[in-house]
């Protein structure tokens, strides 16, 4: 089956609505942080960037950047291509 990012988006809000799992967009607009991710989770005390992909999809050269800002300064970054993915991570952070 396959999954678009706007139905991998809407799943993966779902997922964390079951489960109470504090989180919101982030809207793209005029004036807006180039490569910035699609979503925010604040779970076990962490926060957690999260950009939804097709499966083949790439990052794009300001998303890169950002993600590699985000891992210098121990910022969970996710990319998240499947809701399998998406199911796979929220099990990790319910275990932790």
């Amino acid at each position: 089956m396959k999954t678009t990012e706007t139905g991998l988006k809407q799943g993966f809000k779902d997922l964390l609505a079951v489960y109470g799992i504090f989180n919101f967009p982030i809207l793209q607009g005029i004036g807006a942080y180039k490569g910035i991710p699609d979503r925010i989770v604040h779970v076990n005390g962490k926060v957690h960037y999260i950009e939804f992909k097709k499966v083949k999809g790439k990052l794009s050269e300001h998303q890169l950047a950002f993600k590699a800002q985000c891992e210098a300064d121990g910022i969970d970054y996710h990319v998240i291509r499947s809701l399998d993915e998406a199911i796979e991570l929220v099990n990790a952070w319910r275990e932790q």
